[in-house]
Protein backbone atom coordinates (compact mmCIF):
# COMPACT_ATOMS: atom_id res chain seq x y z
CA UNK A 1 0.00 0.00 0.00
CA UNK A 2 2.96 2.48 1.00
CA UNK A 3 5.09 1.69 -2.30
CA UNK A 4 1.56 3.06 -4.59
CA UNK A 5 0.98 5.95 -2.82
CA UNK A 6 4.18 6.66 -3.32
CA UNK A 7 4.32 5.46 -6.72
CA UNK A 8 0.83 7.56 -7.19
CA UNK A 9 2.88 10.46 -5.90
CA UNK A 10 5.80 10.23 -8.28
CA UNK A 11 3.29 10.46 -11.35
CA UNK A 12 1.66 13.27 -10.29
CA UNK A 13 4.40 15.67 -9.12
CA UNK A 14 5.48 14.82 -12.88
CA UNK A 15 2.51 15.41 -14.17
CA UNK A 16 2.46 18.68 -12.78
CA UNK A 17 6.00 19.81 -13.51
CA UNK A 18 5.75 19.18 -17.41
CA UNK A 19 2.67 21.53 -16.95
CA UNK A 20 4.88 24.02 -15.76
CA UNK A 21 6.99 23.54 -18.64
CA UNK A 22 4.62 23.56 -21.38
CA UNK A 23 2.87 26.52 -19.93
CA UNK A 24 2.26 28.62 -22.80
CA UNK A 25 3.61 32.11 -22.94
CA UNK A 26 0.58 34.94 -21.89
CA UNK A 27 1.15 37.80 -24.18
CA UNK A 28 1.99 40.73 -22.01
CA UNK A 29 1.30 43.82 -24.55
CA UNK A 30 -1.68 44.56 -27.56
CA UNK A 31 1.61 45.13 -30.04
CA UNK A 32 2.38 41.34 -29.26
CA UNK A 33 -1.28 39.78 -29.58
CA UNK A 34 -1.55 41.19 -32.77
CA UNK A 35 1.54 40.05 -34.15
CA UNK A 36 0.07 36.23 -32.88
CA UNK A 37 -3.06 37.54 -34.18
CA UNK A 38 -1.86 37.98 -37.50
CA UNK A 39 -0.24 34.87 -38.10
CA UNK A 40 -3.31 32.72 -37.66
CA UNK A 41 -5.72 31.73 -40.45
CA UNK A 42 -8.61 32.61 -38.95
CA UNK A 43 -11.83 34.14 -40.12
CA UNK A 44 -12.64 37.93 -39.37
CA UNK A 45 -15.17 36.92 -36.52
CA UNK A 46 -13.03 33.78 -35.07
CA UNK A 47 -10.53 33.48 -33.00
CA UNK A 48 -8.00 30.27 -33.36
CA UNK A 49 -5.87 29.41 -30.97
CA UNK A 50 -2.99 27.07 -30.51
CA UNK A 51 -3.53 23.78 -28.65
CA UNK A 52 -0.96 24.40 -26.33
CA UNK A 53 -3.33 27.41 -25.06
CA UNK A 54 -4.61 27.30 -21.66
CA UNK A 55 -7.98 26.66 -23.11
CA UNK A 56 -7.14 23.87 -24.76
CA UNK A 57 -5.81 22.49 -21.45
CA UNK A 58 -8.67 23.11 -19.74
CA UNK A 59 -10.93 21.50 -22.43
CA UNK A 60 -8.53 18.07 -22.55
CA UNK A 61 -8.86 18.01 -18.49
CA UNK A 62 -12.78 18.23 -19.28
CA UNK A 63 -12.83 15.20 -22.28
CA UNK A 64 -11.06 12.54 -19.45
CA UNK A 65 -13.90 13.64 -17.14
CA UNK A 66 -16.71 13.72 -20.07
CA UNK A 67 -16.23 12.73 -23.54
CA UNK A 68 -19.65 14.46 -24.55
CA UNK A 69 -17.97 17.92 -24.75
CA UNK A 70 -17.52 19.85 -27.93
CA UNK A 71 -14.54 21.97 -28.75
CA UNK A 72 -14.04 25.23 -28.10
CA UNK A 73 -15.30 27.88 -30.61
CA UNK A 74 -14.56 31.33 -29.89
CA UNK A 75 -17.04 33.19 -32.30
CA UNK A 76 -18.17 36.97 -32.21
CA UNK A 77 -21.10 36.95 -33.54
CA UNK A 78 -24.34 38.97 -33.86
CA UNK A 79 -21.64 42.20 -34.40
CA UNK A 80 -22.85 42.76 -36.94
CA UNK A 81 -22.35 46.77 -37.14
CA UNK A 82 -18.76 46.57 -36.61
CA UNK A 83 -16.65 46.71 -39.64
CA UNK A 84 -13.65 44.08 -40.15
CA UNK A 85 -11.22 45.78 -38.95
CA UNK A 86 -13.04 46.84 -35.54
CA UNK A 87 -13.95 42.83 -34.86
CA UNK A 88 -10.22 42.66 -35.45
CA UNK A 89 -9.20 44.79 -32.78
CA UNK A 90 -11.82 43.27 -30.42
CA UNK A 91 -10.50 39.58 -31.08
CA UNK A 92 -6.83 40.61 -30.24
CA UNK A 93 -8.24 42.16 -26.33
CA UNK A 94 -10.22 39.25 -26.29
CA UNK A 95 -7.30 37.25 -26.82
CA UNK A 96 -5.15 38.94 -24.23
CA UNK A 97 -7.92 38.41 -21.55
CA UNK A 98 -8.80 34.94 -22.10
CA UNK A 99 -5.12 33.74 -22.27
CA UNK A 100 -5.29 35.75 -18.92
CA UNK A 101 -8.79 34.09 -17.26
CA UNK A 102 -8.04 30.43 -18.88
CA UNK A 103 -4.41 30.90 -17.29
CA UNK A 104 -5.58 31.29 -14.12
CA UNK A 105 -8.18 28.75 -14.34
CA UNK A 106 -5.50 25.95 -15.29
CA UNK A 107 -3.59 26.60 -12.36
CA UNK A 108 -6.44 26.90 -9.58
CA UNK A 109 -7.55 23.17 -11.43
CA UNK A 110 -4.33 21.37 -11.28
CA UNK A 111 -3.88 19.25 -8.75
CA UNK A 112 -1.25 20.36 -6.01
CA UNK A 113 1.75 18.39 -4.49
CA UNK A 114 3.23 18.73 -1.42
CA UNK A 115 6.88 18.53 -1.17
CA UNK A 116 6.95 16.46 1.54
CA UNK A 117 7.96 12.43 0.55
CA UNK A 118 6.33 10.99 3.47
CA UNK A 119 5.24 7.61 2.08
CA UNK A 120 1.59 8.48 3.97
CA UNK A 121 1.21 11.59 2.25
CA UNK A 122 -1.70 10.99 -1.14
CA UNK A 123 -1.83 14.52 -2.83
CA UNK A 124 -5.68 15.55 -3.66
CA UNK A 125 -5.87 14.25 -7.33
CA UNK A 126 -8.29 17.29 -8.84
CA UNK A 127 -9.79 20.39 -6.59
CA UNK A 128 -13.50 20.84 -7.00
CA UNK A 129 -14.53 24.33 -8.56
CA UNK A 130 -17.68 25.57 -9.67
CA UNK A 131 -18.34 26.58 -13.39
CA UNK A 132 -16.89 29.59 -13.94
CA UNK A 133 -18.28 32.01 -16.74
CA UNK A 134 -16.34 34.87 -18.16
CA UNK A 135 -17.57 37.91 -19.60
CA UNK A 136 -15.96 40.19 -22.17
CA UNK A 137 -17.11 43.60 -22.39
CA UNK A 138 -16.06 44.84 -25.96
CA UNK A 139 -14.10 48.28 -25.37
CA UNK A 140 -17.22 50.33 -26.65
CA UNK A 141 -19.01 48.78 -24.70
CA UNK A 142 -21.54 48.11 -26.91
CA UNK A 143 -20.78 44.06 -26.25
CA UNK A 144 -20.85 41.94 -23.72
CA UNK A 145 -19.83 37.98 -24.27
CA UNK A 146 -19.90 35.07 -22.25
CA UNK A 147 -17.88 31.46 -22.50
CA UNK A 148 -17.91 29.51 -18.99
CA UNK A 149 -15.13 26.98 -18.22
CA UNK A 150 -16.74 23.72 -17.00
CA UNK A 151 -16.47 22.66 -13.16
CA UNK A 152 -13.97 20.52 -11.80
CA UNK A 153 -14.13 18.13 -9.69
CA UNK A 154 -17.16 17.82 -7.47
CA UNK A 155 -17.76 21.65 -8.36
CA UNK A 156 -21.40 22.86 -9.18
CA UNK A 157 -22.57 22.51 -13.15
CA UNK A 158 -23.28 26.16 -15.17
CA UNK A 159 -26.53 28.12 -13.59
CA UNK A 160 -28.30 30.95 -14.32
CA UNK A 161 -27.14 32.03 -10.36
CA UNK A 162 -23.75 31.92 -11.18
CA UNK A 163 -24.23 34.07 -15.25
CA UNK A 164 -25.98 36.55 -12.88
CA UNK A 165 -23.09 36.88 -10.43
CA UNK A 166 -20.15 36.96 -13.41
CA UNK A 167 -22.92 39.64 -15.33
CA UNK A 168 -23.39 41.76 -11.98
CA UNK A 169 -19.58 41.43 -11.26
CA UNK A 170 -18.84 43.23 -14.69
CA UNK A 171 -21.46 45.68 -14.60
CA UNK A 172 -23.78 44.37 -17.06
CA UNK A 173 -26.94 44.92 -16.32
CA UNK A 174 -28.85 46.63 -19.72
CA UNK A 175 -29.72 44.92 -22.86
CA UNK A 176 -29.28 41.15 -21.50
CA UNK A 177 -30.76 38.06 -24.13
CA UNK A 178 -32.63 37.29 -21.16
CA UNK A 179 -33.91 33.92 -23.17
CA UNK A 180 -30.08 33.03 -23.90
CA UNK A 181 -29.59 33.42 -20.17
CA UNK A 182 -31.51 31.16 -19.32
CA UNK A 183 -31.23 28.04 -21.95
CA UNK A 184 -27.49 28.34 -21.85
CA UNK A 185 -27.19 25.96 -18.54
CA UNK A 186 -28.85 23.72 -20.72
CA UNK A 187 -27.06 24.25 -24.14
CA UNK A 188 -24.97 21.46 -25.24
CA UNK A 189 -22.38 23.99 -26.42
CA UNK A 190 -22.72 25.94 -23.01
CA UNK A 191 -18.56 25.43 -22.54
CA UNK A 192 -15.53 27.07 -24.37
CA UNK A 193 -17.91 28.88 -26.69
CA UNK A 194 -18.59 32.35 -26.84
CA UNK A 195 -22.26 33.53 -26.75
CA UNK A 196 -23.33 37.35 -27.24
CA UNK A 197 -25.13 37.49 -23.69
CA UNK A 198 -26.06 41.71 -24.01
CA UNK A 199 -26.36 44.25 -26.75
CA UNK A 200 -26.01 48.05 -26.33
CA UNK A 201 -27.88 50.75 -27.99
CA UNK A 202 -25.83 52.79 -29.71
CA UNK A 203 -27.60 56.63 -29.87
CA UNK A 204 -29.26 58.07 -33.01
CA UNK A 205 -28.96 61.38 -33.70
CA UNK A 206 -32.20 63.58 -34.69
CA UNK A 207 -32.70 64.12 -38.45
CA UNK A 208 -32.26 68.07 -39.81
CA UNK A 209 -35.55 69.76 -40.47
CA UNK A 210 -35.77 70.56 -44.40
CA UNK A 211 -38.01 72.87 -46.33
CA UNK A 212 -40.25 71.28 -49.59
CA UNK A 213 -40.59 73.46 -52.31
CA UNK A 214 -44.00 73.62 -54.25
CA UNK A 215 -42.42 76.18 -57.34
CA UNK A 216 -38.87 76.49 -58.88
CA UNK A 217 -36.18 78.57 -56.97
CA UNK A 218 -34.35 78.98 -60.13
CA UNK A 219 -36.50 79.24 -63.78
CA UNK A 220 -34.48 78.40 -66.74
CA UNK A 221 -36.53 79.68 -69.88
CA UNK A 222 -34.45 77.49 -72.88
CA UNK A 223 -35.98 78.13 -75.89
CA UNK A 224 -36.89 74.73 -77.42
CA UNK A 225 -36.68 73.80 -81.46
CA UNK A 226 -38.76 71.23 -82.68
CA UNK A 227 -37.73 68.64 -85.43
CA UNK A 228 -38.45 72.21 -88.15
CA UNK A 229 -35.56 74.36 -86.22
CA UNK A 230 -38.88 76.72 -84.45
CA UNK A 231 -38.88 77.84 -80.90
CA UNK A 232 -42.71 78.47 -79.43
CA UNK A 233 -42.48 81.46 -77.99
CA UNK A 234 -46.03 80.84 -76.10
CA UNK A 235 -44.56 78.29 -73.95
CA UNK A 236 -42.15 80.81 -72.26
CA UNK A 237 -44.34 82.57 -70.25
CA UNK A 238 -44.85 82.75 -66.27
CA UNK A 239 -45.51 79.44 -65.24
CA UNK A 240 -45.11 80.04 -61.55
CA UNK A 241 -48.67 82.06 -60.93
CA UNK A 242 -50.42 81.82 -57.52
CA UNK A 243 -53.53 82.71 -55.82
CA UNK A 244 -54.01 84.38 -52.53
CA UNK A 245 -53.67 81.13 -50.18
CA UNK A 246 -51.88 78.67 -52.18
CA UNK A 247 -49.11 76.92 -50.97
CA UNK A 248 -45.24 77.95 -51.44
CA UNK A 249 -43.43 75.31 -49.87
CA UNK A 250 -43.45 73.86 -45.97
CA UNK A 251 -41.18 72.98 -43.30
CA UNK A 252 -40.56 69.17 -42.16
CA UNK A 253 -39.76 69.96 -38.62
CA UNK A 254 -36.96 67.95 -37.12
CA UNK A 255 -36.79 64.85 -35.06
CA UNK A 256 -35.48 64.22 -31.86
CA UNK A 257 -32.88 61.87 -30.92
CA UNK A 258 -32.27 59.39 -29.29
CA UNK A 259 -29.93 57.88 -26.73
CA UNK A 260 -28.29 55.25 -26.50
CA UNK A 261 -27.72 52.54 -23.67
CA UNK A 262 -24.39 50.81 -22.87
CA UNK A 263 -24.20 47.11 -21.84
CA UNK A 264 -22.97 48.85 -18.76
CA UNK A 265 -26.44 51.06 -18.75
CA UNK A 266 -24.26 54.13 -19.13
CA UNK A 267 -26.01 56.62 -21.22
CA UNK A 268 -24.79 57.79 -24.51
CA UNK A 269 -25.62 61.58 -25.79
CA UNK A 270 -27.15 62.23 -28.76
CA UNK A 271 -28.02 65.12 -31.20
CA UNK A 272 -31.20 66.50 -31.85
CA UNK A 273 -31.98 67.31 -35.22
CA UNK A 274 -31.24 71.12 -36.63
CA UNK A 275 -34.68 72.96 -36.99
CA UNK A 276 -34.86 75.54 -40.37
CA UNK A 277 -36.98 78.49 -40.59
CA UNK A 278 -38.82 79.11 -43.87
CA UNK A 279 -37.53 81.75 -47.03
CA UNK A 280 -40.48 84.31 -45.50
CA UNK A 281 -40.06 87.55 -48.20
CA UNK A 282 -42.33 90.03 -49.78
CA UNK A 283 -46.68 89.24 -50.07
CA UNK A 284 -46.52 85.89 -48.23
CA UNK A 285 -47.10 84.69 -45.45
CA UNK A 286 -46.39 81.87 -42.57
CA UNK A 287 -49.34 79.48 -41.73
CA UNK A 288 -51.00 78.89 -38.24
CA UNK A 289 -48.79 75.95 -37.12
CA UNK A 290 -46.12 77.82 -38.68
CA UNK A 291 -45.10 75.18 -40.69
CA UNK A 292 -46.10 76.31 -44.40
CA UNK A 293 -45.38 79.77 -46.58
CA UNK A 294 -48.85 80.91 -48.26
CA UNK A 295 -49.30 83.61 -50.89
CA UNK A 296 -50.38 86.84 -49.70
CA UNK A 297 -51.72 88.25 -52.84
CA UNK A 298 -52.61 86.75 -56.43
CA UNK A 299 -49.17 87.07 -58.50
CA UNK A 300 -46.36 85.26 -59.37
CA UNK A 301 -43.67 83.38 -57.02
CA UNK A 302 -39.76 84.40 -57.40
CA UNK A 303 -36.87 83.23 -55.12
CA UNK A 304 -34.60 85.91 -54.84
CA UNK A 305 -31.59 83.78 -53.44
CA UNK A 306 -32.67 83.44 -49.92
CA UNK A 307 -36.57 84.09 -49.47
CA UNK A 308 -40.16 83.39 -51.44
CA UNK A 309 -41.83 86.23 -52.64
CA UNK A 310 -44.94 86.83 -54.64
CA UNK A 311 -44.89 89.85 -57.09
CA UNK A 312 -48.22 90.84 -58.53
CA UNK A 313 -49.00 90.14 -61.11
CA UNK A 314 -51.11 92.64 -63.85
CA UNK A 315 -52.61 91.39 -66.71
CA UNK A 316 -54.07 93.19 -69.33
CA UNK A 317 -56.64 91.21 -71.25
CA UNK A 318 -56.21 93.52 -74.63
CA UNK A 319 -53.80 95.89 -76.25
CA UNK A 320 -52.33 98.84 -74.58
CA UNK A 321 -53.81 101.80 -75.95
CA UNK A 322 -55.61 104.46 -75.62
CA UNK A 323 -58.06 102.66 -73.64
CA UNK A 324 -55.45 101.28 -70.78
CA UNK A 325 -52.79 104.22 -71.23
CA UNK A 326 -49.17 104.06 -70.53
CA UNK A 327 -48.40 100.77 -67.57
CA UNK A 328 -46.31 101.18 -64.96
CA UNK A 329 -46.17 98.54 -62.42
CA UNK A 330 -44.02 96.84 -59.82
CA UNK A 331 -44.64 93.20 -60.97
CA UNK A 332 -45.22 91.51 -63.71
CA UNK A 333 -47.18 92.47 -66.43
CA UNK A 334 -48.95 90.34 -68.76
CA UNK A 335 -50.59 91.90 -71.85
CA UNK A 336 -52.60 89.46 -73.87
CA UNK A 337 -52.40 91.87 -76.88
CA UNK A 338 -50.25 93.95 -78.84
CA UNK A 339 -48.35 97.17 -77.36
CA UNK A 340 -49.52 99.84 -79.96
CA UNK A 341 -47.72 102.97 -80.95
CA UNK A 342 -47.00 105.83 -78.66
CA UNK A 343 -47.34 103.48 -75.55
CA UNK A 344 -45.17 102.84 -73.06
CA UNK A 345 -44.84 99.39 -70.35
CA UNK A 346 -42.49 99.77 -68.07
CA UNK A 347 -42.39 96.94 -65.04
CA UNK A 348 -39.92 95.80 -62.03
CA UNK A 349 -40.66 92.20 -62.77
CA UNK A 350 -40.98 90.29 -66.14
CA UNK A 351 -43.30 91.36 -69.16
CA UNK A 352 -45.04 88.81 -71.73
CA UNK A 353 -46.49 90.63 -74.62
CA UNK A 354 -48.61 87.78 -76.42
CA UNK A 355 -49.20 90.04 -79.51
CA UNK A 356 -46.66 92.64 -81.14
CA UNK A 357 -44.31 95.38 -79.91
CA UNK A 358 -44.82 98.17 -81.93
CA UNK A 359 -42.99 102.00 -82.10
CA UNK A 360 -43.25 102.07 -78.71
CA UNK A 361 -41.24 102.03 -75.10
CA UNK A 362 -40.58 98.62 -72.99
CA UNK A 363 -38.67 98.75 -70.04
CA UNK A 364 -38.37 95.44 -68.10
CA UNK A 365 -36.79 94.66 -64.69
CA UNK A 366 -36.78 90.83 -65.42
CA UNK A 367 -37.77 88.79 -68.68
CA UNK A 368 -39.34 90.18 -71.92
CA UNK A 369 -40.95 87.89 -74.02
CA UNK A 370 -42.78 88.99 -77.21
CA UNK A 371 -44.29 85.89 -78.39
CA UNK A 372 -45.40 87.61 -81.92
CA UNK A 373 -42.32 89.64 -82.44
CA UNK A 374 -41.21 93.86 -82.50
CA UNK A 375 -41.41 95.87 -85.28
CA UNK A 376 -40.30 99.29 -85.01
CA UNK A 377 -39.56 102.65 -86.59
CA UNK A 378 -35.87 102.89 -85.12
CA UNK A 379 -37.92 104.79 -82.59
CA UNK A 380 -38.59 101.52 -80.76
CA UNK A 381 -36.90 101.42 -77.55
CA UNK A 382 -36.63 97.57 -75.79
CA UNK A 383 -34.75 97.51 -72.69
CA UNK A 384 -35.01 94.38 -70.22
CA UNK A 385 -32.87 93.72 -67.04
CA UNK A 386 -32.41 90.22 -67.70
CA UNK A 387 -32.80 88.32 -71.43
CA UNK A 388 -35.41 89.16 -74.31
CA UNK A 389 -37.37 86.47 -76.51
CA UNK A 390 -38.80 87.95 -79.09
CA UNK A 391 -40.02 85.93 -82.87
CA UNK A 392 -38.20 88.97 -84.23
CA UNK A 393 -36.77 92.09 -84.45
CA UNK A 394 -37.32 94.66 -87.24
CA UNK A 395 -36.29 98.09 -87.22
CA UNK A 396 -35.71 97.84 -83.26
CA UNK A 397 -33.43 99.37 -81.14
CA UNK A 398 -32.98 96.64 -78.42
CA UNK A 399 -30.91 96.43 -74.65
CA UNK A 400 -30.46 93.78 -72.66
CA UNK A 401 -28.47 92.90 -69.88
CA UNK A 402 -28.21 89.08 -70.64
CA UNK A 403 -29.29 87.66 -73.44
CA UNK A 404 -31.22 87.80 -76.45
CA UNK A 405 -33.31 85.20 -78.40
CA UNK A 406 -35.17 85.08 -81.63
CA UNK A 407 -35.38 83.77 -85.30
CA UNK A 408 -34.42 87.20 -86.71
CA UNK A 409 -33.12 90.10 -87.20
CA UNK A 410 -33.44 93.03 -89.73
CA UNK A 411 -32.15 96.65 -89.29
CA UNK A 412 -32.20 96.67 -85.86
CA UNK A 413 -29.44 97.66 -83.23
CA UNK A 414 -29.03 95.20 -80.73
CA UNK A 415 -26.90 95.32 -77.36
CA UNK A 416 -26.05 92.78 -74.85
CA UNK A 417 -23.94 91.91 -72.26
CA UNK A 418 -24.51 88.44 -72.49
CA UNK A 419 -24.66 86.56 -75.98
CA UNK A 420 -27.32 87.38 -78.99
CA UNK A 421 -28.50 84.01 -80.54
CA UNK A 422 -30.81 83.63 -83.81
CA UNK A 423 -30.63 79.47 -84.72
CA UNK A 424 -34.25 79.17 -84.46
CA UNK A 425 -36.70 79.69 -87.27
CA UNK A 426 -34.17 81.24 -90.16
CA UNK A 427 -31.56 82.03 -88.28
CA UNK A 428 -31.35 85.77 -90.03
CA UNK A 429 -28.99 88.48 -88.87
CA UNK A 430 -29.45 91.53 -92.04
CA UNK A 431 -28.63 95.23 -91.48
CA UNK A 432 -27.69 97.46 -88.47
CA UNK A 433 -25.38 96.73 -85.74
CA UNK A 434 -25.76 94.04 -83.41
CA UNK A 435 -23.37 94.39 -79.98
CA UNK A 436 -22.54 91.12 -77.90
CA UNK A 437 -20.75 90.97 -75.04
CA UNK A 438 -19.99 87.43 -74.67
CA UNK A 439 -20.55 86.18 -78.58
CA UNK A 440 -23.37 85.87 -81.58
CA UNK A 441 -24.12 82.82 -82.95
CA UNK A 442 -26.89 82.60 -86.14
CA UNK A 443 -27.54 81.10 -89.04
CA UNK A 444 -26.85 83.20 -91.75
CA UNK A 445 -25.34 86.83 -91.60
CA UNK A 446 -25.87 89.98 -94.30
CA UNK A 447 -27.51 88.95 -97.88
CA UNK A 448 -26.96 88.11 -101.43
CA UNK A 449 -27.77 91.75 -101.44
CA UNK A 450 -24.24 92.71 -99.69
CA UNK A 451 -26.52 95.07 -97.14
CA UNK A 452 -24.49 96.38 -94.65
CA UNK A 453 -24.70 94.23 -91.38
CA UNK A 454 -22.05 95.65 -88.27
CA UNK A 455 -21.21 93.04 -86.04
CA UNK A 456 -19.14 93.95 -82.66
CA UNK A 457 -18.11 91.78 -80.21
CA UNK A 458 -16.93 92.38 -77.12
CA UNK A 459 -17.34 95.20 -74.33
CA UNK A 460 -20.43 96.40 -72.47
CA UNK A 461 -22.91 97.27 -74.57
CA UNK A 462 -25.90 97.28 -72.07
CA UNK A 463 -23.92 98.82 -69.56
CA UNK A 464 -22.02 100.92 -71.69
CA UNK A 465 -25.95 102.44 -72.52
CA UNK A 466 -26.78 102.87 -68.73
CA UNK A 467 -23.28 103.84 -67.92
CA UNK A 468 -24.33 106.89 -70.44
CA UNK A 469 -27.35 107.60 -69.20
CA UNK A 470 -26.26 107.45 -65.97
CA UNK A 471 -23.90 110.13 -66.63
CA UNK A 472 -25.99 112.20 -68.40
CA UNK A 473 -28.37 112.18 -65.63
CA UNK A 474 -25.27 112.94 -62.76
CA UNK A 475 -24.91 115.68 -65.00
CA UNK A 476 -28.38 117.18 -64.93
CA UNK A 477 -28.40 117.00 -61.20
CA UNK A 478 -25.10 118.78 -60.80
CA UNK A 479 -26.48 121.72 -62.54
CA UNK A 480 -30.00 121.52 -60.68
CA UNK A 481 -27.37 121.87 -57.37
CA UNK A 482 -25.90 125.00 -58.79
CA UNK A 483 -28.97 126.79 -59.48
CA UNK A 484 -30.31 126.01 -56.39
CA UNK A 485 -26.93 127.24 -54.61
CA UNK A 486 -27.96 130.59 -56.18
CA UNK A 487 -31.36 130.38 -54.51
CA UNK A 488 -32.00 132.07 -51.33
CA UNK A 489 -32.37 129.75 -47.80
CA UNK A 490 -35.71 128.12 -47.53
CA UNK A 491 -36.75 124.68 -46.47
CA UNK A 492 -37.86 123.49 -50.03
CA UNK A 493 -33.52 124.28 -51.07
CA UNK A 494 -32.38 122.67 -48.44
CA UNK A 495 -34.92 119.79 -48.74
CA UNK A 496 -34.05 119.62 -52.52
CA UNK A 497 -30.47 119.65 -52.09
CA UNK A 498 -30.14 116.92 -49.79
CA UNK A 499 -31.53 114.84 -51.66
CA UNK A 500 -29.80 115.70 -54.98
CA UNK A 501 -26.48 115.21 -52.25
CA UNK A 502 -28.27 111.60 -51.78
CA UNK A 503 -28.36 110.70 -55.51
CA UNK A 504 -25.57 112.17 -56.52
CA UNK A 505 -23.86 109.79 -54.22
CA UNK A 506 -25.83 106.48 -54.89
CA UNK A 507 -24.95 107.38 -58.99
CA UNK A 508 -20.93 107.84 -57.69
CA UNK A 509 -21.14 104.39 -56.72
CA UNK A 510 -23.53 103.16 -59.82
CA UNK A 511 -20.46 104.34 -61.75
CA UNK A 512 -17.65 102.61 -59.53
CA UNK A 513 -19.37 98.90 -59.72
CA UNK A 514 -19.68 99.14 -64.04
CA UNK A 515 -15.65 99.86 -64.21
CA UNK A 516 -15.52 96.34 -61.66
CA UNK A 517 -18.38 94.91 -63.46
CA UNK A 518 -15.96 95.82 -66.76
CA UNK A 519 -12.40 93.79 -65.62
CA UNK A 520 -15.05 90.88 -64.16
CA UNK A 521 -16.47 90.45 -67.29
CA UNK A 522 -13.04 91.02 -69.19
CA UNK A 523 -11.51 88.27 -66.77
CA UNK A 524 -14.88 85.74 -67.48
CA UNK A 525 -13.98 86.21 -71.53
CA UNK A 526 -10.54 85.57 -71.16
CA UNK A 527 -10.74 81.66 -69.10
CA UNK A 528 -13.77 81.14 -71.67
CA UNK A 529 -10.86 81.62 -74.85
CA UNK A 530 -12.52 85.49 -75.44
CA UNK A 531 -15.79 86.78 -77.93
CA UNK A 532 -16.78 85.10 -81.54
CA UNK A 533 -18.94 85.08 -83.86
CA UNK A 534 -20.15 81.96 -85.27
CA UNK A 535 -22.37 81.57 -88.43
CA UNK A 536 -23.32 79.17 -90.51
CA UNK A 537 -22.85 81.72 -93.55
CA UNK A 538 -21.27 85.03 -93.85
CA UNK A 539 -22.29 87.25 -96.75
CA UNK A 540 -20.06 90.19 -97.85
CA UNK A 541 -20.04 93.91 -96.53
CA UNK A 542 -20.44 92.57 -93.03
CA UNK A 543 -18.46 93.94 -90.44
CA UNK A 544 -16.60 92.13 -88.18
CA UNK A 545 -15.03 94.19 -85.10
CA UNK A 546 -13.53 92.59 -82.41
CA UNK A 547 -11.77 95.10 -79.78
CA UNK A 548 -9.99 97.15 -81.82
CA UNK A 549 -9.40 94.87 -85.00
CA UNK A 550 -12.18 95.37 -88.00
CA UNK A 551 -12.59 93.02 -90.63
CA UNK A 552 -14.62 93.67 -93.47
CA UNK A 553 -15.52 90.94 -95.32
CA UNK A 554 -15.39 90.33 -99.64
CA UNK A 555 -16.83 87.08 -100.36
CA UNK A 556 -19.02 84.64 -98.73
CA UNK A 557 -18.07 82.38 -95.74
CA UNK A 558 -19.37 79.36 -95.09
CA UNK A 559 -19.04 77.50 -91.42
CA UNK A 560 -17.86 81.13 -90.38
CA UNK A 561 -16.01 81.30 -86.92
CA UNK A 562 -14.35 84.53 -85.90
CA UNK A 563 -12.28 85.10 -83.19
CA UNK A 564 -9.54 87.11 -82.49
CA UNK A 565 -6.25 85.30 -82.25
CA UNK A 566 -3.10 87.17 -81.18
CA UNK A 567 -4.53 90.65 -82.58
CA UNK A 568 -5.94 89.69 -85.75
CA UNK A 569 -9.14 88.46 -86.73
CA UNK A 570 -8.92 84.65 -88.26
CA UNK A 571 -11.70 83.41 -90.16
CA UNK A 572 -12.28 79.74 -89.92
Amino acid sequence: MNFLNLFLKKIIRKKHEDSKEEEPQEYQSPQEAEQAFETSDSSPASLELSHEHPLYKLYDMRTEKSRNTPPPELVMKGCDELTEEQVRKELMRFRIEITKAADLRLKDATPKVSDSEEEDEIPHLEPSMDALPFVYVSSDRMYAFIMAFPPTGWGKELDCGLIYEALEKKKVTYGVDEELLDKLPEDYNRYFHLFLIAKGNKPMNGDNGYIVDYFLRHVERLPEMDEFGNVDYTTLGSEQNVKKGDLICEVIPPTEGIAGRTVLNQELRCRNGKSVSLPKGKNTEVSEDGYKLLAAIDGRVEFSGRYFSVRPLLEISGNVDYSTGNINFIGDVLIKGDVCSGFSVRAMGDIKVCGVVESCEIEAGGDLIVVKGIVGNMETIVRSHHNIYSKYLVNSIVHARKNVHTDSIRYSNVYSDGEVEVCSGRGLIVGGQIRAAQGIEAKTVGSVYESPTSIILGGQPYASFEKELLTRTIKEMKEEMEKLERQPDSPFRTKRMSKLRLELSISGMKLNKFERDKERIDETLEKQGGCRLKCGTAHPRVSITIEDETVILDRTYNSCNARLVEGEIFLM
